[in-house]
């Protein structure tokens, strides 16, 4: 009793020091220790944060818990934000993932703004996002193309799409880190399935409103929940440290990123631990965003059978009947663009974009925003927004037709991988990766609900959105079958 009574007493004061500032943003009152998170309880994160955005307008002060916390909600405040202040805004604030699951914020998402984040980002940049290193592993996405073929071929079940895209896309990340397989057709690494559940259970915590993320420093230990994150910790560093000991005992003739790592690195501990935080935030960014990005596009089409009939269309035209899709063909799909557009633009795999922190007091559309104060980018409120997309609640691809509108972060109105220095630097491989298997999936197969379904596009929130109920659908072969075996041989 006596603690939650001081802890009342901090927060009333933090409280009224911070409304102390002249010209602070806009927001409701908010409720002791739990500050404003009553008014998120029993809605999606952004589509809550939006009503109280269209209340109190695109720059809103919250206390989510004891956490000062500025919400911005429309592209003329975002363009502001990732030009202007961008710096002030380049680091992290306090997160349960980054102090518990990446080492201390040792991993390039999640570490603070200085040395090493520009050292880590430009290691990662020239040794795996450049065109030259994408272009080098498409023969790894060909493989897992053609695994995931088969699974789709092996029997007249419906296809459960999120573990077929899920597998499809961690099997590539795997390899291009660490030269690793590890789902499939033939057996099933144990480890692996507990350390892929273990990486689920991370992403749930991403933005989690645990009680750490919620309180101060002083009041963390609080948290119940620290002895869980501490047995998943300890599992996750278990599986990656097998991993790096395996690439210290042996040499490979075509390196991969872990070898490289490890030359950049070192071997020492705090070395180890940096690459261990960097293979854990990859893995978890470049499947989950990947694979659910793929299981929209596929349920948003299939809502939509004339959207579907367009891609095919326009594949049996560039692509043709006689062949599966090609790397060479993707710059070619125009349509296709404007569907992965449109499917970014309705289901961003980050409806609210990693969190900021200001590093020093900064004024945001006239407002004092002071240092510490934590920065969220409702990136589906700005994608939904009427005054920029007409229609913005309808699946309508043609809207991006003559339009130079990208998703690569210039564009301010489309945010799907973030903007500023701070963006997400597996933009390019990741969207290679979706393009690819989509392609292929929508050349290849007529796609169909299971018999008697309908099923919705009712969303979750865990870090990210996904579909309530996992996507399963009926495949029907377009092409001569030994298309498919020549491709699965």
């Amino acid at each position: 009793m006596y603690i939650l009574f001081v802890a009342l007493i901090l927060f009333l004061v933090l409280s009224w020091s911070y409304k102390s500032h002249k010209n602070v943003p806009p927001g409701p009152w908010g409720l002791p220790l739990i500050g404003h998170l009553h008014l998120l309880a029993g809605t999606l994160p952004h589509k809550g944060l939006q009503y109280i955005s269209k209340k109190y307008g695109p720059v809103v002060f919250l206390r989510l818990g004891m956490m000062p916390t500025v919400v911005i909600s429309s592209q003329e405040l975002v363009k502001e934000v990732f030009t202007t202040h961008d710096v002030n805004f380049g680091s992290r604030p306090y997160m349960v993932l980054g102090e518990h699951f990446s080492y201390n914020y040792s991993g390039l998402g999640t570490c603070p703004y200085g040395k090493h984040w520009r050292d880590s980002r430009k290691l990662c940049t020239i040794e795996l996002f450049t065109a030259k290193c994408i272009d080098s592993f498409a023969w790894m996405r060909k493989e897992e193309l053609s695994h995931a073929l088969r699974v789709i071929l092996g029997g007249s079940k419906p296809v459960k799409m999120r573990a077929l895209l899920s597998n499809f896309a961690f099997n590539n990340m795997s390899r291009i880190l660490m030269s690793k397989r590890y789902f499939g057709d033939d057996e099933v690494d144990r480890d692996a399935v507990e350390f892929k559940e273990m990486l689920s259970s991370v992403v749930d915590l991403v933005m989690n409103p645990c009680v750490s993320n919620l309180v101060p420093w002083y009041l963390r230990w609080l948290d119940w929940q620290i002895p869980r994150y501490k047995r998943i910790h300890a599992k996750q560093d278990n599986f990656l440290q097998k991993i790096i000991d395996e690439h210290k005992e042996t040499t490979r003739e075509c390196k991969d990123f872990l070898d490289i790592m490890l030359e950049f690195y070192g071997t020492n501990v705090q070395g180890e631990t940096h690459i261990k935080a960097n293979l854990l935030e990859m893995l978890v960014a470049g499947t989950d965003t990947s694979a659910t990005t793929s299981e929209w596009l596929m349920a948003s089409v299939m809502h939509n059978p004339r959207v579907l009939i367009k891609l095919q269309q326009e594949l049996d035209r560039v692509v043709g009947g006689n062949r599966m899709v090609q790397e060479s063909d993707l710059p070619k799909l125009d349509y296709l663009q404007l569907v992965l557009k449109e499917t970014f633009r309705c289901y961003p795999p980050g409806v609210l974009l990693f969190p900021r922190m200001s590093t020093q007091d900064v004024t945001v559309a006239g407002y004092h925003v002071p240092k510490g104060t934590t920065l969220l980018v409702n990136a589906w409120a700005v994608h939904m927004d009427p005054e920029v997309w007409e229609n913005p609640t309808q699946f309508q691809p043609e809207r991006f037709l003559g339009s130079s509108i990208d998703v690569k972060g210039q564009n301010f109105e489309l945010l799907p991988f973030g903007a500023g220095r701070r963006k997400c630097p597996g933009m390019s491989l990741g969207l290679r990766t979706v393009e690819l298997l989509v392609a292929n999936l929508i050349h290849g197969f007529d796609w169909n609900f299971v018999p008697g379904t309908t099923p919705s596009m009712e969303e979750v929130f865990n870090s990210s959105c996904y579909l309530k109920t996992p996507l399963q659908a009926m495949a029907t072969p377009r092409l001569r079958m030994d298309i498919y075996k020549n491709m699965i041989m």
